[in-house]
């Protein structure tokens, strides 16, 4: 067992409490206990890109899931919604796709498992040295290759990164790396991870990893609600921010200030099945209003 693995959560936003969610008595309402299907394209992914069998894919899947969920209790671990890929289904994918294929770099902003890496790179046959990946929790990148299959043909670049880590730290050097260099950055189910004033923090350091030209993106989606604004978490512990459309246009319009730069931004609410029935649940009746937005952010 890896280092980070024994850890289990040592950091991170706190969305979700740090203990371990295995004992059934501590599993919250957003780890779904039995599994009974997979997502079609991510069950595809695993049959055709890894090789594994038709009947071995959901045993392997929840393995996986539990160790994970051990590690940090996401709702999209809990719930394998890491598996369903929602970046083709949005509307900046128009955008996204013909300039990979024309060599863009890109980077997923908190990747969890790099699925998305795997789905640009055999759904979309992008070749896999232009992407990169980074993750909070490193452990994550070792479930990747277990859950996939993949470490000894794989050649994206994976790194640890912590969006909100102080310059200079430890936690902030590997991002360096990549400062000015990304002409995508995608950040899906991330910002809002955070309160408002950290997510401009977050935001800005991705600002950072873009290319200075004009037409960098920064795109992604998030929780957001028709009601802008804090809600508390669903431990109780904190708040995050969601926004809508009028004020995911303020904050990036706060970003581009405060990082000398300027950013066209569109944004759109949409609420799908996960989240629909998320909202039956008691730790979410707080948010009625509570949907998803995806923004495209273009550097001008």
């Amino acid at each position: 067992m890896s280092e980070a693995l024994k850890r289990k959560g040592h950091h991170g936003p706190s969305i979700f409490d740090r203990k371990s969610q295995l004992d059934p008595t501590a599993r919250p309402a957003w780890f779904t206990e039995h599994i009974k299907s997979i997502p079609e394209a991510g069950r595809r992914l695993l049959e055709q890109y890894s090789g594994i069998p038709p009947d071995q894919v959901l045993p392997h899947v929840v393995a996986v899931r539990d160790k994970a969920f051990d590690v940090w209790s996401y709702a999209c671990i809990g719930q394998v919604r890491f598996l369903d890929f929602t970046l083709p289904k949005l509307p900046y994918w128009s955008e996204v796709l013909p300039r990979l294929r024309s060599g863009a770099t890109f980077v997923d902003a908190g990747c969890c498992f790099g699925q998305v890496i795997r789905f640009l790179t055999f759904n979309e046959n992008i070749p896999a040295t232009q992407l990169y990946a980074f993750d909070l929790e490193p452990a994550f990148v070792d479930i990747g290759y277990e859950l996939f299959r993949d470490k000894e043909k794989l050649s994206a670049h994976f790194l640890s990164g912590n969006l909100l880590a102080v310059e200079g730290s430890t936690e902030a050097q590997e991002l360096t790396a990549l400062e000015g260099k990304m002409d995508i950055v995608h950040v899906a189910s991330v910002l809002h991870c955070w309160a408002l004033d950290d997510m401009v923090i977050a935001a800005k350091r991705l600002v950072s990893l873009t290319s200075k030209e004009p037409g960098s993106l920064i795109v992604g989606n998030q929780l957001g609600s028709l009601d802008a604004g804090q809600y508390e978490m669903p431990t109780g512990k904190g708040f995050n921010y969601r926004h809508n459309e009028e004020s995911m246009g303020r904050f990036w319009h706060q970003v581009g200030e405060e990082t000398e730069s300027k950013w066209s931004v569109t944004s759109g609410m949409f609420l799908p099945p996960a989240v629909k029935e998320n909202m039956e649940h008691s730790w979410a009746k707080s948010d009625p209003n509570m949907r998803m937005i995806w923004f495209c952010a273009k550097r001008v």
